[in-house]
């Protein structure tokens, strides 16, 4: 045998620890391939049978389930809703729909509303105003009030004759034009009155001649009548919405007079002079 000496010996040492260094080396490699590979595989296997399982399938079929449904309800509900509402009220859904219903109501009470100024506005031109220095004080009478002054309530059929000879009859309802001037408060010193229509048309003629109530008819010499303030002509009362509903009517003075253009219609104001 062969003795070794201290050289030797550390020089096998050296090779001896190498070669242990070099397969616990390749142990470890080895250890953390398999390691890599064990959490490869397991991750694989995993997400594998998550994947196959009748679980997932089940899990994804209701929700593609839920997201149809949903969708074909809201749509058929609404379109049946809308339709049952208007024309029935029982059903349980309708009451919250029947609130819009209602909005249209005062919506109706609107032209109600319009209508009742244009009955102020008739009964302004149904007034009959009286003014000027040959009265005590302006004076306004209604057709209510005109009405009511039965004690010189006038009706009768009056002659007329106008400028082309033409001669008819018209039946009037009216009061006594003396007895207006009378509620007016008409002074001694008055000589003058003049008719003003709703247009602007004027007619002028004296006290004297209003006061008198024994106008002829020529085909009638027998027949008298006073001036009258009528409201009514031929079986029906004047509309106020086509002017103030009062006419000027008067006899003949003597057969032959032309009386038709002196009744002044739409009569809205007396001015006394």
């Amino acid at each position: 045998m062969k003795i070794l000496g201290a050289g030797s010996y550390t020089a096998c040492s050296k090779k001896l620890y190498r070669r242990f260094a070099m397969k616990s080396r390749r142990k470890l490699l080895l250890i953390f391939l398999l390691i890599v590979l064990s959490l490869i595989f397991a991750a694989a296997c995993s997400t594998g049978p998550a994947e196959s399982t009748p679980a997932a399938e089940a899990t994804e079929q209701p929700a593609v389930q839920p997201e149809k449904e949903p969708e074909k309800q809201p749509a058929a509900q609404p379109e049946e809703e809308p339709e049952k509402q208007p024309g029935e009220n029982t059903s349980g859904e309708t009451p919250a729909e029947t609130k819009p219903a209602e909005l249209p109501k005062p919506a109706e009470k609107s032209p109600v509303s319009t209508e009742e100024p244009s009955k102020t506005e008739q009964a302004d031109s149904a007034s009959l105003i009286i003014e000027g220095p040959g009265i005590e004080e302006p004076t306004s009478l209604s057709l209510d009030e005109l009405k009511t002054m039965t004690d010189a309530y006038y009706e009768d059929d009056y002659f007329s004759l106008n400028s082309y000879g033409t001669k008819e009859y018209f039946f009037f309802k009216g009061i006594k034009l003396s007895a207006v001037l009378e509620y007016a408060g008409i002074k001694e010193s008055a000589a003058a009155l003049k008719f003003i229509a709703s247009d602007g048309y004027e007619f002028e003629m004296t006290v004297e001649q209003a006061l008198k109530e024994d106008y002829i008819d020529e085909q009638n010499p027998d027949k008298r009548y006073p001036v009258i303030i009528a409201w009514h002509e031929n079986g029906k009362d004047y509309d106020a919405s086509e002017g103030a509903p009062f006419r000027l009517v008067i006899g003949q003075k003597e057969p032959g007079d032309v009386n038709k253009p002196q009744w002044v219609q739409n009569i809205a104001k007396i001015t006394v002079n």
